[in-house]
């Protein structure tokens, strides 16, 4: 496996340690190469390598891959690193199957117009009219968009140059489908804190939220609804407009209702989860997944999410939460007030939530279509020429 992070921080780190850990404990031997290294972070089975130069883009790629161990593994996994010469210098060893855990080949990373209107083309020449014209850069400085848009293009290069890509959510598959990307597979997600018992939460109108303080994520939305929402907010997680929500909720006459927690460990975080009444999802874009999402359901909360991106693989509108239209503060509010006054309807969508991530979201069907996808990189993989470089 390799991934720029071995860290706490972040959800794909999270993904990848979550995902190392589960194959580990089903009898995979797994080898991790990153860039950045915390030494108290390990799992039986998962043998931790630091490649400092891994992310140097101008170094040559045996000079980046320096740390990997000698030896030819079955398969190689990269996550979040988007690189065709890496890629390329590993297939010489072994199929290379990357993870698209967003919109990789897409120049501002965020793949919609308007909240609501996902893109539904592949990264090319006709991205740049859009960005200009249709907004979907999302920034008002064009500055760095030239080296997003080359970024883009070597994210879209690095997938076509894998043995397999594979996506996450239905949302994320239809960006690979869009360019082009044939060998591509959808794995299912799993939580990736364990469920706990919370404490008196029918006797509270308790929402949270817990995810990157970002615009995209959509938490000035669910700032705005709070002024008709009857209850008080959670907001887990930081990012870079934490300070604006901040002043948006002090604007808004709402700061006394609003907890903002910063990051949180997984402990921390499933205690929040099993206190909260309802747990919202708002976001702008089309999220690639939620993570939080099935988190949420798995400790048996409904959850309040804009209908957008990959949502709909796992929340059932009117049975596990309610769906909402993306930006739309007044439904957001109204959806939440409709839960937040129902102990009860909360209740049973939050055991069929519970259920359905029991059924389809679990460690051992992750693993299973790991295992699979594996099979089949493997299966279509042509040893390099004997004459090509070995890194």
């Amino acid at each position: 496996m390799v991934t720029p992070l071995w860290t706490r921080q972040g959800g794909v780190a999270t993904h990848a340690q979550a995902s190392a850990a589960a194959l580990a404990e089903r009898g995979v031997s797994v080898t991790v190469l990153a860039a950045r290294v915390d030494a108290d972070v390990s799992f039986d089975g998962v043998s931790v390598h630091h490649g400092p130069a891994l992310l140097d883009a101008s170094a040559p790629a045996a000079a980046r891959l320096e740390g990997t161990p000698s030896g030819r593994p079955e398969v190689v996994h990269i996550h979040q690193l988007d690189d065709p010469a890496i890629v390329r210098a590993l297939r010489a060893r072994a199929p290379v199957v990357i993870s698209a855990h967003g919109y990789p080949a897409c120049t501002s990373g965020l793949y919609y117009f308007q909240p609501g209107h996902e893109c539904t083309r592949g990264h090319g020449v006709g991205c740049i009219p859009n960005l200009i014209a249709r907004g979907c850069a999302h920034t008002l400085d064009p500055r760095p968009l030239p080296a997003s848009y080359r970024r883009a293009g070597l994210g879209l290069e690095a997938l076509q140059s894998a043995d397999l890509a594979l996506a996450y959510s239905s949302s994320v598959e239809r960006h690979l489908a869009h360019n082009g990307i044939e060998r591509r597979r959808v794995i299912p997600l799993f939580p990736t804190v364990d469920a706990r018992p919370g404490s008196g939460e029918p006797g509270r109108r308790r929402v949270l939220f817990a995810g990157r303080v970002v615009a995209s994520k959509g938490l000035a939305v669910l700032i705005r609804a709070a002024r008709d929402v009857d209850g008080e907010f959670v907001v887990c997680g930081d990012g870079w407009q934490l300070e604006a929500m901040r002043r948006l909720a002090r604007r808004l006459g709402v700061e006394a209702r609003i907890r903002f927690t910063g990051w949180l460990s997984a402990e921390a975080l499933a205690t929040e989860l099993a206190d909260a009444s309802v747990v919202a999802l708002p976001s702008l874009w089309p999220e690639p997944f939620g993570l939080v999402g099935i988190e949420a359901l798995a400790a048996g909360r409904p959850v309040v999410a804009s209908a957008t991106g990959g949502v709909a693989d796992w929340l059932q509108d009117g049975l596990s939460g309610l769906c909402v239209a993306p930006g739309d503060a007044r439904a957001l509010a109204r959806a939440l007030n409709e839960l937040l006054g129902d102990p009860e309807r909360r209740r049973a969508m939050g055991a069929a939530g519970r259920e359905f991530v029991a059924e389809h979201f679990t460690a051992e069907r992750h693993v299973a279509a790991l295992l699979e996808a594996y099979a089949a990189a493997r299966a279509s993989w042509k040893p390099a020429p004997a004459t090509a470089p070995v890194v």
